[in-house]
């Protein structure tokens, strides 16, 4: 900085507030300054710049991959929500660290927040967490969590509203004629029980019965779905749509029906949840439930750094909506 106040003939403080965009250095200065800056190829010390605000300008996206779930970091789901965190951050000057803890580690709130490495936490999913969660203490004002609502919880949640999703699932379903529908998913996690509350509720509200037959509790990662579904169809169980817990288990049922020479949407209707790329692109084209995920990671930075200011925030939802497509013979 010295140096640079020597090539532009000012002094250290007015480089500094140059470089910073401050309003009390004159535009033509200003410009010189960066001129000089860019040809010389300065680049901010953000190890001391940090150490003076105290701020990392870093969050941390933690994704707690679940043992045996046969999930990756490569799940499209996960791929969309890190790109809508991260544009989200960056326009907001933040950079984000990824961290996939293994196994039972803890979710990474000491390594990330207590080493100074991020100023706060997003945390994809709640399965498995929530004791350790509400456990957070003053952490809690760092972090907020993706997940199921939840009115018990200590923390900050955002996503999208589960039960409302089930219930244009089943509204949808009906409107198309089908009325024995399976439902897959790893019922274990928070956010699948809602989506399945709101769907049985509509089921019922519809005059249509809930059968314990019709449901496959199997987990996002799609392969034990394929087996699993295969055996189901095998063993001469009859349902004439599937509602899929995620668009990947959704595409596995898919390929599962029509590697037994049956038609979608002809045989079985198919729809999924999340909205995710693919989803307009398989074949058919997938009915879902779009959660928003781009609005989600907008929602979730947002309110983090709401929280890290110091105010008062309360969980929220996205928006959530029915996305018709070829899958259930309605698109």
């Amino acid at each position: 900085m010295a140096e640079l106040a020597r090539l532009a003939n000012v002094d250290v403080s007015t480089v500094s507030r140059a470089l910073n965009g401050s309003p009390l250095v004159k535009e033509d200065t200003k410009a010189e300054i960066l001129k000089i800056a860019a040809e010389w190829g300065y680049a901010v010390n953000a190890s001391a710049r940090n150490l003076r605000r105290q701020s990392a300008e870093v969050i941390g996206l933690v994704i707690p991959l679940r043992p045996g779930s046969g999930q990756t970091i490569s799940d499209p789901f996960y791929l969309e929500m890190v790109a809508a965190v991260s544009e989200a951050a960056s326009l907001q000057g933040y950079d984000l660290i990824v961290s996939v803890p293994k196994g039972n580690e803890q979710i990474a709130e000491q390594r990330l927040l207590r080493t100074g490495k991020a100023d706060g936490l997003i945390i994809i999913g709640q399965a498995g967490l929530q004791q350790t969660l509400d456990a957070l203490g003053p952490l809690a004002s760092k972090v907020v969590v993706w997940g199921g609502q939840s009115e018990s919880a200590t923390y900050t949640l955002v996503g999208s509203d589960n039960r409302e999703g089930g219930r244009l699932a089943a509204e949808h379903l009906f409107s198309a004629g089908r009325t024995r529908t399976l439902f897959m998913g790893p019922l274990g996690l928070p956010e699948v029980r809602l989506r399945l509350e709101g769907f049985d509720q509509a089921r019922r509200a519809l005059g249509l019965s809930i059968e314990s037959g019709l449901m496959l509790d199997v987990e996002f990662g799609g392969t034990s779905g394929f087996q699993e579904l295969g055996e189901m169809l095998d063993g001469g169980v009859v349902f004439d749509s599937i509602f899929a817990a995620s668009d990947v288990l959704a595409m596995t049922a898919v390929m599962a029906l029509q590697a037994r020479g049956l038609q979608v949407p002809a045989d079985v209707a198919v729809m999924g949840y999340d909205n995710i790329g693919q989803s307009r692109l398989c074949s058919p084209t997938l009915t879902t439930i779009d959660q928003n995920i781009p609005a989600g990671g907008e929602l979730l930075v947002d309110l983090l750094l709401r929280k890290l200011n110091g105010e008062d925030v309360r969980s929220q939802l996205t928006p959530t909506q029915l996305i018709v497509r070829a899958s259930t013979g309605k698109g």
